[in-house]
């Protein structure tokens, strides 16, 4: 690119210190900043764009990610194009509460495609009174005020009464929760936390003989967690039993999750896990395996002891990096937020973004395939039967908001889901409202969006595709017409997918043999016409 020509062009537009430019090159991925400096028109560095947008999005509220990718995508910048327009202008307002402007546009320079954007600062939207009335930290002083009290009234609770590993996922739900809103913050809150519980650091702990392994892993997550290493599963095992020794009062690590080898000296990974396993250590931790095993015995054996995930040597460090992370929010979410939705909603809101992260992560495949099948059957049931009044923009909404089928099943705890003995009454009746509490996390989720038909197809199918036709499902016995097509739909769908995924070709006679019984058997009939297309 000859900057030389880039430049004589941006001396143009440059006219005072309240503007900033940035020529984003996608393909390179590099940045070349510009600035008004003391009335001279100034190349103020470069960067990459990695970096850049990293920096950007700490500095940024949450709410206005999305909106600020748009404008360093060569993509959404080409879709405006196609719309008759040459630029995209977004506003908002960075965590140091002023609002700021930026506008981007397509340039070619050399036969390169560059994005070229301008920063204005907006100060005159900060305030219009005589004091700073940022709602926002206006908000956090009531969000730590409120946190200060809850905690303070858990710690006069009798300990003999209350469980102490709830109370301390309650007190990192609370805090995560203000963390996801005031990023910033981060480092004080986990500090306070510390202080409060009693821990000292958060914990990756990694058990492997392998000294190359451990310190590859080591070095991906030392930056943000304390990480303790052990090179057998006796070590490991003396290790976790000192800490839990130790309670909140003595100042134990916070394990957030467990790295593993299978094969190992003095005592393999199998025995840590047995050891996990009777100290309910498994539904409370993500527990990763690493290994070079991988023999169909060895995974049927891990899995059995409902381990979170098995990693194959050599991997890819990042992925194991962005893993960890949507496990360690999983498993914090699935711990506390059943409680939050009935007694601490106002929180509920602020870990849904995690939450919602993790799930899409786990269940993009099952997604991308059940989407495929709505639309397929659906079309067909539209011109099976007219009673049911559907077309094909329904049906393109149907298919869409299926993604959320499933949001509200990490609300299980894991106690219960790994549980290997017969449910309690009690346990069963908190698997069969799961979809109650997918249910209410989706008002929370879809608050935001305006198509309706698209929030009424996704809360009635993340409510209803455990009904069956009979009425003997869950949550609410409906009975046949009583539930919704679009769940009705979804449900043969999804319970394909999932049997096809267990028996194969098999999956198809399965879901014939349920006709009048889970399934319409109207829909079975459309169903049956598409066999094909579905095997």
């Amino acid at each position: 690119m000859d900057t030389n020509i880039l430049e004589n062009s941006l001396k143009k537009i440059l006219f005072d210190d309240s503007l900033e430019v940035f020529v984003f090159n996608v393909f390179e991925d590099s940045v070349i900043k510009y600035k008004i400096v003391d009335g001279t028109f100034t190349n103020t560095g470069t960067d990459t764009l990695t970096n850049f947008l990293d920096n950007a999005k700490s500095k940024i509220d949450s709410s206005y990610v999305s909106g600020f990718m748009n404008l360093v995508s060569i993509p959404k910048l080409k879709e405006k194009e196609v719309d008759g327009k040459s630029k995209v202008s977004f506003k908002y307002q960075a965590l140091d509460s002023k609002w700021y402007k930026f506008t981007s546009t397509l340039i070619n320079v050399n036969n390169n495609e560059l994005i070229f954007s301008v920063k204005e600062s907006l100060d005159n939207q900060v305030s219009n009174s005589s004091s700073i009335t940022d709602s926002k930290y206006n908000g956090l002083i009531g969000r730590l005020a409120d946190a200060i009290l809850k905690i303070e009234n858990l710690f006069n609770l009798d300990k003999n009464k209350t469980n102490i590993n709830n109370l301390e996922e309650y007190i990192n739900s609370i805090l995560n929760g203000i963390i996801s809103s005031y990023p910033e913050i981060k480092k004080s809150l986990n500090q306070n936390f510390a202080n409060v519980t009693g821990r000292v650091d958060d914990v990756i702990l990694i058990v492997d003989d392998d000294a190359l392994t451990r310190n590859m892993i080591k070095k991906v997550f030392s930056d943000e967690y304390k990480i303790v290493m052990k090179t057998n599963g006796k070590e490991a095992i003396e290790y976790l039993s000192e800490n839990s020794k130790k309670g909140i009062s003595e100042s134990s690590d916070n394990i957030l999750g467990i790295f593993l080898d299978l094969t190992m000296p003095v005592m393999d990974g199998f025995s840590v896990l047995e050891y996990l396993s009777k100290n309910n250590y498994l539904y409370r931790i993500p527990v990763i395996i690493i290994s070079g095993d991988y023999e169909k015995e060895t995974k049927t054996r891990v899995y059995n002891y409902a381990v979170a995930d098995m990693l194959e040597k050599p991997f890819d460090f990042q992925i194991v990096k962005h893993r960890i992370g949507n496990f360690i929010n999983l498993y914090k979410s699935s711990n506390s937020l059943n409680k939050l939705i009935s007694d601490q909603s106002s929180e509920l809101k602020d870990l849904i973004n995690p939450f919602v992260e993790s799930y899409r992560y786990d269940y993009k495949d099952n997604i991308l395939n059940i989407k495929k099948y709505v639309k397929t059957l659906g079309l067909e049931v539209m011109e099976d039967y007219s009673e049911y009044m559907l077309d094909e923009e329904k049906i393109e909404k149907m298919s869409e908001a299926v993604e959320y089928y499933d949001i509200g099943f990490y609300s299980i705890p894991r106690s219960i889901l790994y549980k290997k003995d017969n449910l309690s009454t009690e346990e069963l009746s908190k698997v069969k409202n799961y979809p109650l509490f997918g249910y209410k996390m989706l008002n929370y989720i879809l608050s935001l969006r305006s198509d309706e038909l698209y929030k009424k197809y996704a809360k009635n199918i993340t409510k209803c595709y455990h009904e069956n036709y009979d009425g003997t499902g869950y949550p609410n016995k409906l009975l046949e017409d009583n539930i919704p097509i679009e769940a009705q739909i979804a449900s043969i769908c999804i319970n394909y997918y999932n049997l096809k995924r267990k028996y194969g070709l098999k999956a198809f006679d399965i879901i014939i043999s349920k006709k009048g019984t889970h399934f319409n058997p109207k829909l079975i009939d459309s169903f049956i016409k598409l066999k094909d297309k579905f095997i």
